[in-house]
């Protein structure tokens, strides 16, 4: 190869070092973009910044019962005495999934009327 091959690959690799930098830099982090807000039967239960890990555990008058663990990153419905668990298997929604999940940034457990919801602050 000739001196003009090697600065056309040299140029290409510094190109995709600098992409591949600037989507890291400019990627969401967990802590301070988002926030989640668990609703039961339609009425706010709880408001939890993300970089908050705790575990709610939403208990309602006929006994149903929705385990909901936040970490830095996201949600999961942990568990659930729903009938048909939908809602545990939807997964965790975090910053880096919200938009390619079906559900996008919600949670939700139907029969317990509990919703999980990733708010995402620009």
């Amino acid at each position: 190869m000739d001196k003009k091959n090697y600065w056309v690959i040299a140029l290409m690799v510094a190109l995709a070092i600098g992409l591949l930098a600037a989507v890291t830099l400019l990627r969401p982090s967990g802590g301070q973009n988002g926030e989640i807000v668990v609703t039961v039967d339609g009425a706010e239960y709880a408001r939890v910044p993300l970089g908050q890990k705790q575990t709610l555990t939403v208990t309602q008058e006929d006994g149903s019962v929705n385990v909901i663990e936040i970490s830095e990153r996201g949600a999961v419905m942990a568990s659930s005495t729903c009938h048909n668990q939908l809602c545990v298997q939807m997964g965790e929604v975090t910053l880096d999934n919200w938009e390619t999940r079906p559900n996008q940034q919600f949670i939700i457990c139907l029969p317990n009327r509990v919703s999980v919801e990733l708010v995402v602050k620009e």
